[in-house]
């Protein structure tokens, strides 16, 4: 009798709503969780533990809802990522590089990575098992920072749904931000300090505008342009050699910094000491940020970073995938997710897979 080694798939977290990432391949007797996220509200639980026995741990990108929990990881684990989501990680762990686009073997297993357009050094994942399992992290198709490369095809895609069927182009926000920027009042702009940090600084400069500052946290021309070759658009290379950067310049009409919840750092500094500068936030809203905006006392605009409707109807189309998990927000409306999705939309959270 031929033995069948079947593949098992457990989303642990992530499904349903805005929430930690955290997914446990199985595979004969190996055990790789994928992601390892830590709450996105200050103070409160991950939402979920890690699994005894992991063989091995696979990072797609180092922000908190998808790095942080390793700061709970109480046993030794090789934690596989980028070179540059490494040098953001914990220090104490096992920890082993991947490129940033290529193939891979991890415990017997084949992997390919590629570039998931989203943030510094964040990949996809693909595991070359079951037909291929494909796992976004998370990814964007407008970035004019971060490449995308697009997978291999795949019987089953668990892929970032963050912005549910929203579909607005981030060029309606680029116009909308210009807008608010036209105002006398200093501007302030919380933001993940590795992601659209940089692009947002880019994208003014390349504007025309020079009142802008990256706060004393945030990835800067000089740092992007050392990194290794493919981390950053070829396209985008020639405007960050001429972008006129040296410091951070706190007295900027516009700063741009780090902490995109407003709650530490420098941000946190100038919203005490400068109450009048007009608070923009560009991502998901955490329990402040959302409350300022309720109160008024600040703006939220998004600045995508995530894929639109239209990005999820192409990476299901581009897989060829029979199955298809959205992942990050909730999923109450199945006809609507259908209609987007097709036939291979699936709600199931465990799936056991012939490999």
């Amino acid at each position: 009798m031929t033995n069948i080694t079947h593949a098992k798939v457990s989303v642990l977290s992530g499904y349903g709503k805005k929430a930690p990432a955290a997914i446990l391949l199985e595979y004969g007797s190996k055990r790789i969780l994928l992601d390892a996220g830590g709450s996105l509200q200050s103070g409160d639980e991950m939402g979920w533990t890690f699994p005894p026995g992991l063989d091995a741990i696979i990072i797609s990108h180092d922000h908190v809802d998808h790095a942080r929990g390793l700061e709970q990881l109480d046993y030794p684990v090789p934690v596989y990522a980028t070179a540059p989501v490494l040098a953001l990680l914990p220090n104490h762990l096992s920890l082993h590089t991947l490129p940033i686009k290529g193939d891979v073997t991890i415990e017997g297993i084949p992997f390919t990575v590629g570039q998931a357009g989203h943030s510094l050094g964040g990949i996809w994942i693909h595991a070359g098992i079951g037909g291929g399992i494909f796992y976004s992290g998370d990814y964007s198709l407008e970035s004019s920072l971060f490449a995308f490369d697009p997978p291999p095809p795949a019987a089953l895609a668990l892929i970032d749904a963050s912005y549910g069927l929203y579909d607005e182009p981030l060029a309606h926000t680029k116009d909308a931000l210009l807008s608010l920027l036209e105002r006398p009042e200093p501007v302030l702009l919380p933001v993940p300090p590795t992601g659209r940090a940089l692009e947002i600084a880019n994208w003014l400069w390349e504007q025309g505008r020079d009142d802008w500052s990256l706060g004393p946290d945030c990835l800067t021309p000089e740092q992007a342009l050392a990194l290794p070759h493919g981390c950053l658009k070829a396209e985008v290379l020639a405007s960050l050699q001429a972008m006129p950067y040296s410091s951070y310049q706190p007295n900027a009409h516009i700063i741009i910094s780090g902490d995109p919840d407003g709650l530490g750092g420098e941000v946190a500094r100038l919203l005490k000491e400068e109450p009048d500068r007009t608070v923009i936030y560009t991502g998901y809203l955490p329990r402040k940020a959302k409350l300022d905006v309720s109160a008024g006392k600040a703006h939220s605009l998004r600045w995508n970073v995530h894929p639109r409707k239209q990005d999820l109807k192409w990476m299901v189309d581009h897989l060829q995938c029979t199955q298809c998990l959205p992942l990050f927000h909730p999923i109450n409306n199945i006809q609507e997710w259908a209609s987007c999705i097709g036939p291979s939309l699936i709600t199931q959270t465990h799936l056991r897979i012939c490999a």
